[in-house]
């Protein structure tokens, strides 16, 4: 597998939107940072308000780069991306594996955190530095990378075996709602999906039955609640958007208005999935953190780049060792 290439390069590439495109993605990220800032206000959760942008560039990431880079055309980045589920909840499908991945990402973050001693001050490159900044800016890096596969969670056709509408003529609906709906919703979307954040937080928490010490429980769970929204987003994409339906059975897209026209209808049902994949976002990101780092002359540390090392090589595909 390749080293990742220079970051601007990644950003400036053509990318398929395969979930949340780079819009969905960085809401997920950055309001999972407003939620931490929200419960660390003295420790952590500034550091990362402060860098919620850094963290929604890298939750992109997998997307836009892992994809093009594991040697198979994306054929074996794929599945870490998805897990689908039949009705009763169980594997079906192509499978997939994304609670572990996201595991995996979570436990890289935690080991890069785990050896902070004192957050330093200032404005520093987080690339050529050293020590302890050293150490957050590649955590940061690996929290953002972990975001986009518990947001991809979120998802409602990343758990469902008609992954894009096909078997239902409704072809093309997986990109509709997740990336098309967004970039018409948004800006605007972020505000409501922080504030659904912040209202529903502790309730869906508590409906998932999974705490964040146990990620890949909770990544399972937020699988679960997204396989049965499945049924609610195909309702509104037809009462809202398709006029007229493809061949069933058929890798065909639906015939459906501008997003700008139908998406507005849509909007609560986005919202509520974004707002769930930066719950699980923000309560996984939390078990990363350390408690015992000082942070007595770190209140104006901020990072000013987001060069990746050109070094930095995924860790290996396919279902990984739990941290």
């Amino acid at each position: 597998m390749r080293p990742v290439p220079a970051l601007i390069t990644l950003v400036l590439a053509p990318t398929l939107a395969h979930a949340w495109g780079p819009v969905g993605h960085r809401i997920v990220a950055e309001t999972a940072a407003l939620l931490v800032q929200d419960d660390l206000p003295r420790s952590w959760g500034p550091l990362l308000g402060r860098h919620r942008f850094q963290l929604g560039v890298y939750a992109f990431l997998p997307d836009a780069v892992f994809r093009n880079i594991d040697g198979a055309g994306g054929k074996i980045e794929a599945p870490t991306h998805i897990l689908e589920l039949d009705a009763s909840g169980k594997v079906a499908g192509r499978g997939g594996s994304v609670p572990w991945r996201t595991a995996q990402f979570l436990g890289r973050a935690r080991d890069r955190l785990g050896g902070v001693v004192r957050v330093p001050g200032g404005f520093l490159g987080g690339a050529r530095s050293e020590g302890d900044a050293h150490r957050i800016f590649l955590g940061l890096l690996e929290l953002g990378l972990m975001a986009h596969y518990s947001g991809d969670a979120a998802v409602p056709f990343h758990a469902s075996p008609d992954w894009n509408g096909y078997e239902v003529g409704q072809g093309g609906i997986h990109f509709y709602f997740e990336n098309d709906c967004v970039d018409a919703l948004e800006p605007g979307l972020a505000a409501d999906v922080l504030a659904a954040a912040r209202k529903n937080r502790a309730r869906w928490m508590s409906a998932w039955g999974a705490g964040a010490e146990r990620p890949v429980d909770l990544v399972l769970a937020l699988l679960r609640d997204s396989r049965d929204a499945a049924a609610r987003v195909a309702a509104a994409d037809l009462r809202y958007a398709v006029t007229k339906r493809s061949d069933p059975g058929t890798e065909t897209p639906a015939a459906r208005k501008p997003a700008a026209a139908a998406c507005p209808s849509m909007r609560r049902l986005l919202v509520e999935r974004l707002a769930k994949g930066a719950v699980a976002t923000a309560s996984l990101w939390e078990t990363a953190l350390p408690a015992g780092a000082d942070f007595s002359g770190g209140a104006d540390f901020q990072l000013s780049d987001m060069a990746l090392d050109p070094a930095y090589v995924p860790p290996d595909y396919g279902t990984p060792s739990l941290p």
